[in-house]
């Protein structure tokens, strides 16, 4: 869940505005996100606990991110490719497993694909958003809601949810 190019809006480098942060972390929270294992894909979505995904993963913590940078027109796929290719060797050199995993917005469209990174810890979670240039992931504990959180700190008028971080 890449940050977005700004429009000329007067914004200084590339910094995403308080109103498209708000924008972005409702609809971040609002997605589907689906792991593949096997052939199956298991579904998640922040607020909610997963125990499907769970059950097929043993974990003690999870993380979805992404080394795409949408929405299209941004970045080409290409680019978005070979981006997720660097993340997913990043995360290997971690010593840490993932399984190929995407998100969508919950009409099924606007997809980037990325990854569920097992036993991430949360500082390894926060600094590879932050390597990878990501505006969100999904974190969470074995047997708790997933989680959103949000590299930014919170602007005024974000909605309250009470599953989305905002970790500045």
């Amino acid at each position: 869940m890449a940050e977005h190019s700004v429009p000329a809006d007067g914004t200084a480098n590339g910094e995403v505005p308080d109103a498209e942060r708000a924008r972005l972390a409702t609809a971040w929270a609002a997605a589907h996100y689906f792991v593949t294992i096997g052939r199956k894909e298991w579904l998640f979505c922040a607020g909610v606990s997963a125990p499907e995904v769970e059950r097929q993963v043993m974990a003690d913590r999870y993380l979805f991110i992404t080394g795409w940078n949408p929405p299209p027109g941004e970045a080409s796929r290409a680019d978005n490719d070979t981006a997720q290719a660097r993340l997913e060797a990043r995360v290997q050199a971690l010593g840490l497993a993932l399984h190929p995993a995407l998100g969508c917005d919950n009409r099924g469209g606007m997809v980037e694909y990325g990854c569920l990174v097992l036993d991430a810890t949360l500082a390894q979670a926060d600094a590879l958003a932050r390597e990878f240039g990501q505006g969100g992931t999904l974190w969470w504990n074995a047997g708790e809601p997933v989680r959103l959180r949000m590299m930014w700190p919170r602007p005024a008028g974000a909605d309250a949810d009470p599953h989305t971080d905002w970790v500045g």
